[in-house]
């Protein structure tokens, strides 16, 4: 059962349509007000869920049905600003209506509240290619790399619309022929599609969330900070720590990685106050010993090729 009691959320509303189905009002209206207790938000996206899969009715039935549906759901985002998994379903459901428009404005809300969630850059990215605001695409693919290079959604999304290696510029087909802005070769004469995953399939990338979440864990930090804890910001401002915290921080890490992470070479970094980069955590485990990590990966963390 997951944290917002999915399965068991689902569960009741079978038991209250089986009810419906015998005549049974009050168990029905019992096991609806079982569900919404438990978690009212979640309780919105399962009805959400089944109304938008029921084809009952011909296509403007339909249609209207699941307008209906983004518009409950959307008060719904709004009044659980934080939930990042209502403003996802919201965004999917109005980009199989076609409601491009309406994903860049989901996304956008979703997005400021969780700015590295690469499932929402990647749906703003297709919404943007689907309203050939190419520009605009190019910035979100960029930052959607920064974010999540090894995902695979990110690494789709470059095969299928590959990035200018002289310009940046977004090509709109893998096949194009020239970047419309610069005017170098594309795909289609021969220049090549760069794979960000191998790019940046290093130790850093590979041990980063990991990492994150032991120090977040380890010094209590909130969850709107560690959402923002980045290779690119460093976050030095955060992890500055008493004496007490830092050991608390080896500690957590040793647990973690055990004769993988290099507990002297990383003592130096720890004097006075925790003011480091999560890199030099990283950088003082040593991929050779990490046993809790498949051979391939391993082998990827030591010397960026496959297994």
């Amino acid at each position: 059962m997951g944290e917002h009691h999915e399965d068991t959320i689902a569960n009741l509303l079978d038991q209250s349509g089986q009810a419906v189905m015998v005549g049974d009002s009050l168990k029905a209206d019992d096991a609806l007000a079982k569900a919404r207790q438990l978690d009212p938000v979640t309780f919105e996206i399962e009805l959400a869920r089944r109304a938008w899969a029921n084809q009952l009715g011909g296509d403007e039935e339909i249609r209207r049905r699941r307008e209906n549906v983004i518009k409950r759901l959307g008060g719904v985002a709004v009044a659980a600003a934080e939930r990042i998994d209502v403003w996802k379903q919201l965004a999917e459901y109005l980009r199989q209506l076609g409601n491009h428009e309406g994903v860049l404005r989901a996304t956008a809300s979703g997005l400021k509240r969780d700015p590295v969630n690469v499932d929402l850059w990647v749906r703003r990215v297709k919404a943007q290619i689907e309203l050939e605001q190419l520009v605009s695409a190019a910035r979100s693919l960029k930052h959607a790399c920064v974010v999540s290079p090894t995902h695979d959604a990110v690494e789709a999304l470059i095969r299928v619309h590959p990035l200018c290696g002289k310009c940046g510029a977004l090509y709109p087909t893998s096949g194009a022929d020239t970047c419309a802005n610069c005017g170098a070769d594309g795909p289609g004469k021969g220049a090549p599609v760069r794979s960000v995953r191998s790019r940046h399939q290093s130790k850093f990338d590979i041990y980063f969330p990991r990492v994150r979440d032991v120090l977040a864990e380890a010094l209590d930090m909130p969850d709107h900070i560690k959402k923002r804890l980045t290779l690119d910001t460093l976050v030095k401002r955060h992890l500055k720590r008493t004496n007490q915290q830092c050991a608390r921080v080896l500690r957590a890490m040793s647990n973690e990685f055990g004769a993988a992470f290099d507990h002297e070479l990383f003592k130096s970094a720890v004097i006075g106050y925790l003011d480091l980069l999560i890199s030099d955590l990283i950088r003082a485990i040593n991929p050779k010993d990490d046993k809790t990590i498949d051979t391939g990966i391993r082998r990827k963390a030591m010397y960026g090729t496959g297994a």
